[in-house]
């Protein structure tokens, strides 16, 4: 059977997770992946994960730093059809390997680059660690408060790295699209200074509007920190002292939890008949009466009616990832496979990132050893050159996805936002909501669409009426990627299909992004942001270490209601945005595959396989594993060389893991005594005695302002940078360097006037990317219909009949 990338060839200079697991998932679906390392080997081989990013791929040993070593890279490139490489700016043209070398004399290459803050500004040379990135842009004030500290709170999920690794393979898709057609090859870049913004998808916009027009859009307390949970989502012990997410804020689910938790009679009660939307005072009241109906019954009991006894309410059991590997639905899914390693033996690693039914992807083995190639690639250099067919002749498009169509049936975030993604690369996304709107156009003033449905076109759309599914197969028969989140049965019920639209369409790529999957134990259950969060041991990891009390320590109410608080926060509902990624790489390797063979084909993600992936530091197994390093019990960091620091008057993030980093900061803060201490003069001391390390450092940080350490360090080349204490909006709203890097983009609409969002995540060298607002409920419901042939009286009839809608301006 074919694979997506069959005869691509991928050189991948890039070190650590996201570029690495960027091609391991090219690697997967076919492309031969050559990992180009330096000499004793890539120096994140030691980091958790690698063994399972590494995977399939061949590695050769290169000294970039020599002129042979440069000259057998720029003839292996010539062969090549993608290259990654993450350098910091200014270093590729040392090594011989930027964009402008490799692509003379190979206009079809397509060349990606991630940096961490871009490419100028003061910020670029910074070094690219995540927790440098989210702390200077403020993403760990998401956080805030999770163990009641003021100021930012460590991230634990490497989420700016996930969102990197699946932005670089979206534009290594589209631009291999591109040259495809045209035989021109680009760069593409991005960063994680980027790739961090989707998990921002109100605050920015909040924030912007507060200040613009605050007698409509009043700001509160959240602009910048985490939002509470809404009302429906709960942390609840259980009698067996397990704990247990629930996770339903739609109303019927919310009523069906009452019901199984015997607590239907509450709509009897004039406080909470309208649950779940009820005032912050008797929702406390009703949050604590749930915590002591949960604790009636063990964790198994309440698992046993909530998935054989109904299938609307969502709930799943707070699990480590090591656990969540074993859950019956990620093992029904296959998103486990077995990859025997020669040095580990049997490992279980996570498996293709999609479910493709016709162009499947499979590990094609365990990592290499470091160079173990290197003999046989090397001796390719005096053979011809082979390259994949690729078009030629006609002009290049404006937009990546000029031309493509997608139709998004998505809810809330995760379905809409990975539309909205492919919307920057210029695909048209015509967005179907049901009369009523969507879910985030009834909460914090509707403002979260203009993230989740931007640069879309809006239709809503009754598509339980025949006349609502007529238009919609008119939709589906001119379209070329459909992606829907029904539960399994809905579609056909609504006339959606697969089967039904293939008939209609058979081209169309058809996509379905749902909370557990098509088939198996839970694939009619509801799933909603936090389910995922708990199972795949996110949400565990972000509560920190010796948090949770023992099974067995007896709780009061008020206990269990902290604690409850806390795992709320901790599972903050990333994982949405982190599916929402997951599935605009699907949908483009459906329509990439479709470009290749011929075929369109039906395609499936989940919400549980997609954050296996955003976790993938962890998503593994094998003999003697070590375990995952979690954050310590107040949210400062890892450790004491990888973690927030009071500062006078603010806060800094260190980010120093390697020894060389370490006796730079020694000598670079005048603690030279620091060295030769013997609890701190190795790696395995410094660990033993972490405490007493992040004791002394914090005094030294202590002294100077944020600002002042971070030039001091940063021209040291130690990472060490200024921690955003208010949050994302603050800083891309007064940075130089987002405004010198474009990182914000100027859009307007009718209602709220002109306002930034933030840009594209990728850009590319010759063709644009696109950046539009968000749109009101319906708001293109005519045009479209009139481009279906439907006239104006038709439309109105649709209208009044209650099968189309739209909202005025």
């Amino acid at each position: 059977m074919a694979e997506v990338f069959e005869g691509i060839t991928v050189l991948d200079f890039s070190r650590g997770m996201p570029g690495s697991i960027a091609t391991m998932v090219m690697s997967d679906f076919g492309a031969e992946v050559i990992k180009v390392e330096p000499p004793g080997g890539d120096p994140f081989r030691g980091w958790p994960g690698a063994i399972q990013w590494n995977r399939g791929k061949k590695s050769v040993i290169l000294d970039l730093k020599t002129a042979g070593g440069q000259d057998k890279a720029r003839r292996l490139s010539q062969q090549a059809d993608v290259v990654f490489e993450n350098f910091r700016p200014g270093a590729t043209k040392r090594l011989g390997i930027d964009y402008e070398t490799l692509s003379a004399g190979h206009q079809e290459l397509v060349y990606c680059s991630l940096t961490g803050f871009g490419p100028k500004g003061p910020y670029a040379h910074y070094k690219g660690y995540e927790g440098v990135v989210a702390a200077k842009s403020g993403r760990m004030m998401m956080f805030s408060n999770l163990h009641r500290k003021e100021g930012p709170t460590y991230v634990a999920v490497q989420g700016a790295s996930h969102s990197a690794a699946m932005a670089l393979i979206r534009g290594a898709i589209s631009a291999l699209y591109v040259r495809d057609r045209t035989g021109q090859g680009q760069k593409v870049e991005t960063s994680l200074l980027q790739t961090i913004t989707p998990f921002d998808h109100v605050g920015w916009i909040q924030g912007q509007m507060a200040e613009s027009k605050p007698d409509k859009y009043p700001a509160d307390q959240y602009i910048g920190g985490g939002r509470p949970n809404p009302h429906g989502y709960l942390a609840a012990r259980t009698k067996d002292g397990q704990w247990i997410q629930l996770a339903n804020i739609m109303e019927r689910l919310f009523r069906s939890m009452m019901g199984y938790l015997d607590m239907g009679h509450i709509y009897e009660d004039p406080r909470f008949k309208t649950a779940p939307a009820v005032s912050d005072e008797n929702r406390a009241i009703l949050e604590k009466m749930v915590l002591e109906s949960v604790r009636k019954r063990t964790l198994d009991e309440w698992m046993d009616i909530f998935v054989n006894e109904t299938t609307n309410v969502a709930a799943e059991a707070y699990m480590t990832a090591q656990e969540g590997m074993n859950h019956s639905q990620v093992l029904h899914n296959r998103q486990i496979r077995n990859v025997e390693d020669p040095r580990l033996g049997k490992t279980r690693q996570v498996g293709p990132v999609v479910l493709m039914r016709e162009t499947p992807g499979n590990p094609k083995g365990p990592a290499p050893d470091a160079g173990q190639h290197t003999d046989e690639v090397l001796g390719r250099l005096n053979g011809d050159i082979t390259r994949a067919a690729n078009g030629s002749g006609t002009s290049l498009p404006k937009y990546p996805l000029e031309g493509i169509t997608v139709l998004d049936l998505g809810t809330v975030i995760n379905g809409p936002l990975g539309c909205s993604l492919l919307t920057e690369l210029g695909a048209r996304v015509i967005r179907i909501e049901a009369p009523d709107g969507d879910y985030h156009r009834h909460v914090i003033y509707g403002l979260p669409v203009h993230r989740t449905m931007a640069g879309t076109e809006g239709m809503c759309l009754n598509l339980k009426a025949p006349e609502g599914q007529e238009i919609m197969h008119k939709l589906a028969a001119k379209a070329d990627i459909l992606l829907h989140s029904m539960r399994p049965g809905a579609p056909e019920r609504t006339g959606i299909g697969y089967e039904q639209l293939s008939e209609i369409n058979p081209r169309l790529v058809y996509f379905y992004g749902g909370g557990y999957g098509s088939t198996g134990p839970h694939s009619l259950r509801p799933s909603m942001a936090p389910i995922p969060g708990a199972v795949c041991g996110g949400a565990m990891t972000q509560l920190g270490r010796d948090v949770l009390p023992p099974h067995d320590q007896d709780m009061t109410i008020d206990e269990i209601r902290e604690v409850s608080r806390k795992l709320g926060r901790a599972n903050d509902g990333s994982t949405d945005h982190n599916s929402s990624m997951v599935n605009a790489v699907g949908m483009l390797l459906g329509l990439y595959a479709r470009e290749r063979t011929g075929k369109a084909q039906y395609i499936e993600s989940n919400m549980l396989g997609a954050n296996a992936y955003a976790n993938a530091n962890d998503f593994f197994w094998h003999e003697g594993k070590p375990p995952r390093r979690r954050p310590d019990s107040q949210g400062y960091g890892l450790n004491a060389l990888y973690r927030l620091y009071p500062a006078r008057g603010g806060w800094v993030f260190l980010a120093c893991p390697n020894e060389n980093e370490w006796q730079a900061l020694c000598q670079t803060i005048e603690r030279t005594a620091l060295l030769a201490d013997p609890r701190f003069s190795t790696p395995e001391a410094r660990e033993e005695h972490d405490a007493d390390l992040a004791e002394e450092l914090g005094r030294v940080f202590a002294t100077r302002e944020p600002l002042e350490w971070e030039k001091l360090l940063t021209d040291a080349d130690v990472a060490c940078v200024k921690a955003e204490d208010r949050g994302m909006y603050w800083f891309y709203n007064e940075d130089a360097h987002v405004r010198e890097n474009g990182f914000i983009t100027e859009v307007e609409t009718q209602r709220l006037g002109k306002f930034w969002r933030y840009s594209p995540l990728v850009r590319f060298s010759h063709t644009q990317g696109k950046a539009g607002p968000g749109i009101l409920r319906g708001e293109h419901t005519q045009t479209i219909l009139r481009e279906l042939g439907y006239s104006d009286d038709e439309i109105r009839d649709l209208r009044s009949g209650g099968v189309v809608d739209w909202e005025e301006p």
